[in-house]
């Protein structure tokens, strides 16, 4: 059996288009000659022919994979088959690896592949909480409200994103234009006017004499610094493939302030926020756990989860064994054991997501709007003191002329 694209007319001229499974290509003719159809063009579905982009096993864009669970979502909940929907979807990413991997899961689907299967083939385009979500919603028969469910939480993962984005870019931008404008003051700038200085035959002023001592130190000594910089960065990301190493650090990070309360904050609303659409979506609450705790970052958490699993195995709530371990913020522990009581544990784990993301957002709202004048007057007190450091000698000077 193979999946054909096809495009058709019907009695009144008009033309229709989809997918079909026949065992060849004048089967397939034949099938939809019975349909009334006249067929315009037929052609393989995965053929590379077609203009089909990437591979199946291609990186897609979290934009991408958003954007096409929205128009899954808006074509399924209007009654649109669901071989047919793919088949639609995959043809607005035209360029992109998803064209391909969508295609592949249309051609599993008309050969008899459940939805759920033919994305979970798909891992790295379709992670495992994408594909238990679809798998609930399947199982159900709610799949056009689950894949409303899932878009909305994709949109909103993907504007938490932008927002992290926006948190850490800026920074990062703000202390690289200072390390370059400090650099080219003190290799560039500085030591010409140290040969100036030294030919005035005067003994400069302090500030002076720190300033030139550090452009020297910088000019012998500054690349081989940073080349040591790298490599003690390299060794450090490669040493955090042990995972003892990488628990250690993840405690360490979470025991920072600030830092520390983004990270458990930013980690609980993923975690949450996942858990909330497996539970709304007909997932039993220790089998969203265990799909939900690979969307932790931060290994200590991940690895208290994983505890708190097993403990809820063994009986114990979801609140309690969460709460054994210290590591998630308590807001949510409370919340979750309201949820518990009430029998309405998912909407607890999505009212607890919505207030530590807004809770994020207005701590890195304050942190960019107290660290970006803190930057500039740091950069203009760094230029102000080499500027100083340039014009004292030639005051000093002056006033040795003029007395």
């Amino acid at each position: 059996m193979e999946a054909f694209d096809y495009i058709a007319v019907d009695g009144e001229g008009t033309r229709a288009k989809g997918s079909l499974a026949a065992p060849s290509a004048r089967d397939a003719r034949d099938m939809l000659r019975i349909r009334g159809l006249t067929p315009v063009e037929l052609k393989p579905a995965r053929s590379r022919k077609d203009g089909e982009a990437g591979s199946p096993s291609g990186r897609v864009k979290p934009a991408h994979r958003v954007q096409a669970t929205r128009q899954m979502a808006i074509l399924i909940g209007a009654d649109q088959p669901v071989e047919e929907t793919i088949g639609l979807v995959a043809g607005q990413f035209e360029g992109s690896p998803l064209r391909a991997i969508l295609l592949d899961v249309r051609k599993r689907i008309i050969e008899g592949t459940r939805l759920s299967q033919a994305l979970a083939a798909h891992p790295k385009a379709f992670p495992e909480s994408y594909t238990s979500m679809v798998a609930s919603g399947e199982g159900a028969g709610t799949l056009g409200t689950v894949m409303e469910r899932l878009a909305t939480d994709l949109e909103a993962a993907q504007a938490m994103r932008r927002k992290i984005l926006a948190a850490t870019i800026y920074p990062i931008i703000l202390i690289t234009v200072a390390i370059l404008v400090v650099a080219l003051l003190m290799v560039v700038v500085v030591p010409k006017v140290v040969t100036q200085i030294r030919n005035f035959g005067e003994e400069p002023p302090l500030l002076t004499r720190m300033v030139i001592a550090l452009s020297e130190w910088i000019q012998a000594w500054g690349l081989l610094t940073l080349l040591v910089l790298i490599a003690a960065y390299v060794a450090f990301k490669l040493a955090r493939r042990k995972p003892e190493i990488e628990l250690r650090w993840s405690k360490f990070v979470l025991g920072l302030p600030f830092i520390g309360r983004l990270s458990r904050s930013l980690n609980a609303a993923r975690f949450s926020r996942t858990l909330a659409s497996l539970i709304g979506a007909g997932t039993p609450p220790v089998a969203a756990m265990e799909t939900a705790r690979h969307t932790l970052s931060n290994a200590a958490m991940n690895a208290a989860t994983t505890e708190a699993i097993t403990r809820v195995r063994e009986g114990s709530s979801i609140s309690r064994a969460l709460g054994k371990s210290e590591l998630f913020p308590p807001l949510v522990i409370q919340m979750v054991a309201g949820g518990e009581s009430s029998g309405d544990i998912g909407s607890m784990f999505d009212k607890s997501a919505e207030y530590l993301e807004d809770e994020f957002e207005s701590a890195t709202g304050i942190f960019l709007a107290v660290f970006e004048p803190l930057m500039i007057l740091m950069l203009a007190t760094i230029v102000l003191v080499v500027v100083a450091a340039i014009f004292l000698p030639i005051l000093q000077l002056q006033t040795a002329i003029t007395s």
